[in-house]
């Protein structure tokens, strides 16, 4: 009896060796892959945003910018988002794109998608909400007042 018990330590040691072993290479791996994730969807929120801005400085600016590249711009972000992005990013898109299809003029929907991106890139508990964002695009009062009693922010 005691020789099968020298003998089943050292095995069974070597199989707890070999599965730590085996779940710490899987756990390296597994995060590897989410910070390669995190970092295209990272770049595809950037894309995102940084479009809004631009749009919102030639607006601003009253500049143009071409319609064939605007689409161009959320044909790519679009496809990266559907790839990268989490559930709660991409319904939010969802809903600002069936927004944006109306004639009606808001920020609010894509603000909304702005706040969801900055949930999911690590600020999953922001005191950022939508009313301060778009009050941090209107520095006038008024204006924002005025804006947001016809329902643009």
């Amino acid at each position: 009896m005691e020789t099968y018990i020298n003998i089943a330590i050292p095995i069974i040691l070597a199989l707890l060796a070999g599965i730590g072993w085996l779940y710490k290479h899987e756990k390296e791996k597994r995060l590897l892959v989410e910070r390669q994730l995190s970092e295209k969807k990272y770049q595809v929120y950037t894309k995102f945003i940084n479009l809004f801005f631009e749009l919102y400085e030639n607006q601003k600016f009253k500049k143009e910018m071409s319609e064939q590249k605007m689409v161009k711009s959320m044909i790519e972000i679009k496809k990266d988002l559907m790839i990268y992005g989490s559930d709660k990013v991409i319904k939010k898109f969802f809903e600002w794109e069936e927004f944006s299809g109306n004639d009606k003029i808001s920020l609010r929907p894509i603000t909304d998608v702005i706040i969801e991106m900055r949930r999911d890139m690590g600020s999953p508990k922001t005191k950022i909400t939508t009313t301060s964002f778009l009050r941090s695009l209107v520095k006038d009062k008024n204006e924002y007042e005025n804006l947001r009693k016809t329902g643009v922010v």
